[in-house]
């Protein structure tokens, strides 16, 4: 298979970063995930506000060395800015690799809720849709709200990109991904 850098993207909790490590495993790709990033920012002393803005250009940097080092890359984030978008094609573009787009979307918020409340959480992540990163405080009164807008905000290629239903079982969105990059 040709080198790729596949650009995952959806809210919070729509499963991205599993569909991103199973293409990892599968695959032989490197994932650069932007909440371990983001965690490691913060680590470092960056206050919440300051670590996305951080976060960002050491993904793109991290991105473009591996894929010069010859490795497939999937870069792990919500994509809700059309900049990361464009970077993300512009990337693949400069270093010669496919580009691929895969969206995990859904607008079950009781699902996406309940995965947030069930996952391990790095410092820069949600813990639930009202409840905040642990470094931006306690509850969120208006998290579906904002939930129902990231949804809408989320940025995706005119067209040659997927669209997976992140209710679906993890196998059946496995197989669609992998034909998917595989076409």
């Amino acid at each position: 298979m040709k080198q790729f850098l596949l650009q995952m993207s959806g809210i919070p909790g729509a499963g991205k970063s599993t569909v991103a490590r199973h293409v990892g495993a599968r695959y032989g790709a490197i994932v650069v995930d932007l909440d371990v990033i983001r965690s490691a920012i913060l680590d470092g002393g960056l206050p919440i506000e300051a670590s996305g803005r951080a976060a960002y250009p050491v993904m793109f940097a991290l991105t473009r060395d591996l894929l010069d080092q010859g490795v497939s890359v999937v870069m792990d984030s919500p994509c809700g800015y059309d900049e990361i978008l464009a970077t993300g094609r512009e990337i693949a573009g400069e270093r010669g690799a496919a580009y691929k787009y895969v969206e995990c979307w859904t607008e079950d918020l009781a699902l996406i809720d309940s995965r947030l409340r069930g996952r391990p959480t790095l410092r820069s992540q949600r813990r639930a849709i009202g409840q905040h990163a642990i470094d931006a405080g306690g509850t969120d009164t208006d998290g579906e709200q904002l939930f129902r807008e990231w949804i809408q905000r989320t940025k995706r290629p005119t067209d040659g990109y997927l669209q997976v239903d992140a209710t679906k079982p993890m196998d059946l969105i496995l197989d669609e991904v992998s034909k998917y990059l595989e076409t």
